[in-house]
């Protein structure tokens, strides 16, 4: 690797550079050849990745003359004069020695014609321009973008952009070469590599932004040296780039905070935990970790919970979906948001897509259906997407539902929701250890004989008013006892009904 790569971009660096490098630098050797050099190539990943730093860096190591084509600034207002200002772009970026033409947001310049609000001369010219760069030249025009799929397709063909290259956001090793960068002629005592081990999603411009924020902090604090403290204070102000929109902050919660379940949580924990502790001996096994897992049963038994305990032990990106947000009255879009979700989920990995109430978005097809429905169409882009995640490492869907036999049996084979689990109300145990959370004074065993059929929820909705009404007796009141339990279980009753059960039964016996 040479020096001049930019520390995480490496091997962007290098397929760069070996297309750029050799119309530049070599261009006898393809007349030689009699074949034509490369054109164009496009840059694509998400805002913050170092797109255009990538391209200086390539620029300065081939000592070529550098042309930056912002695309907003090309619009004019009047009738042809944004393709005029374009081929003067061109022709300013042609001359005798090596030169990079670089059009940075090229999507705002070049977008599809078949959408609205498309310039469809200035594509047009675009297109002219790029088919009339002379063969075997020294001119190589590279395109940025982070939504390549909204560009002109008549632009991604070989003559064209004859080579796409994507920038993904950086992984824990690339984020730890970033941090080095930044931090080596700061004082500061950090571990870098805790440092990035904690700064999941985070491109280049977001840690850029936290060492500053950090390093602002130890300074108004008088501080001599950054440290871990003052990372710690700065990444609540600095999120990930790549977390924002779709991302939900969770709390820090750890599985003890869930009582009971200890045969759910060790299923979960091995489908999520042990593929990255035990990778090397999944991999000699031929073992697939789980890319999809549906959790079914009784409301308010924890289901979600869990899931935010996954998301916050594992550190990933979580990522919450419900029909609410999904559904749109227009035409395709419910389909483009959930596309949206799952390519926002690949560039932040890891991260866990969770839909809650999946039956209320992907529901069961009918036999008459024209499959022409909102929700159909929805759980065809589902099954496209959850096919796709399969070649994707670090990325999980979760679902949980109340109603399993209302989701469409085409996402309860293998391949899509792996693991189908129960999560059962809980039993006295479990009762028992939900009741200890509150720490009140109470006799838990009487409670956990009283409250069968309770569920998780049923049980905090029961210390909830039992410290209600110790508050009523007396609001400077630090105790809540068992007399105020009693009375509470006088008003709160239990949800999960003999003829619930008797159905969860039966869906048991049918999906597990």
């Amino acid at each position: 690797m040479t020096s001049l790569s930019p520390p995480g971009l490496e091997d962007a660096f290098q397929s760069l550079l070996e297309v750029v490098q050799y119309p530049l630098v070599h261009s006898s050797a393809f007349t030689h050849m009699n074949i034509e050099a490369p054109k164009g190539v496009l840059l694509y990943g998400p805002p913050g990745v170092g797109k255009t730093h990538l391209v200086r860096a390539v620029s300065t190591h081939c000592n070529a003359k550098l042309t930056v084509i912002q695309g907003p600034e090309i619009l004019g207002p009047y009738l042809g004069d944004s393709e005029r200002r374009l081929r003067d772009k061109f022709a300013s970026a042609q001359h005798d020695g090596a030169s990079i033409l670089f059009i940075d947001e090229i999507d705002s310049l070049a977008p599809s014609r078949t959408g609205t609000g498309s310039n469809t001369r200035l594509v047009a010219q675009l297109l002219t321009l790029m088919d009339g760069l002379k063969t075997r030249g020294r001119l190589v025009v590279i395109g940025a973008t982070n939504r390549p799929n909204a560009l002109d397709s008549a632009l991604r063909r070989p003559g064209r952009f004859d080579r796409e290259i994507s920038i993904d956001v950086p992984d824990q090793g690339a984020r730890s070469r970033i941090l080095q960068h930044y931090l080596q002629r700061m004082p500061q005592t950090v571990d870098v590599e805790k440092l990035a081990a904690a700064t999941i999603g985070y491109v280049g411009a977001d840690l850029s932004a936290l060492c500053r924020e950090a390093a602002m902090l130890a300074i108004s604090r008088r501080n001599p040296e950054v440290t871990m403290s003052d990372f710690a204070l700065a990444m609540r102000t600095t999120t990930a780039s790549t977390r924002r929109g779709l991302g939900v902050d969770v709390a820090e919660t750890k599985w003890s905070d869930v009582g009971g379940l200890s045969d759910i949580k060790l299923r979960l924990r091995q489908a999520v935990e042990w593929p990255t502790i035990h990778a090397a001996t999944m991999r000699r096994l031929g073992v697939r970790p789980p890319r999809g897992i549906l959790l079914y049963g009784p409301p308010g038994c924890s289901k979600t919970t869990l899931v935010k305990v996954l998301a916050t032990q594992t550190g990933s990106t979580f990522i919450s979906i419900n029909g609410a947000a999904l559904y749109s009255p227009y035409v395709g879009d419910s389909e483009r948001t959930l596309r949206d979700v799952f390519r926002r989920a690949r560039s932040a990995t890891p991260a866990i897509v969770f839909f809650d109430e999946i039956e209320a978005i992907v529901g069961k097809r009918l036999a008459e259906s024209r499959g022409d429905s909102v929700q159909e169409r929805i759980l065809s882009t589902m099954l496209n997407e959850m096919d796709g995640v399969q070649s994707m490492d670090g990325v999980l869907v979760v679902a949980a539902t109340n109603r399993i036999d209302m989701i469409d049996s085409a996402l309860l084979r293998p391949g899509r929701f792996d693991r189908i689990l129960y999560v059962p109300p809980p039993d006295r145990q479990a009762r028992m250890e939900i009741l200890r959370m509150a720490k009140h004074q109470v006799d838990v065993d009487i409670l956990a004989d009283r409250t069968e059929g309770f569920s998780g929820a049923d049980l905090s909705n029961l210390s909830r008013e039992a410290a209600l009404l110790a508050l009523r007796e007396n609001l400077d009141a630090s105790v809540v006892g068992m007399t105020h339990y009693l009375k509470a279980l006088g008003f709160v009753q239990a949800s999960l009904k003999s003829d619930l059960m008797e159905y969860y039964s039966r869906m048991q016996s049918e999906y597990n």
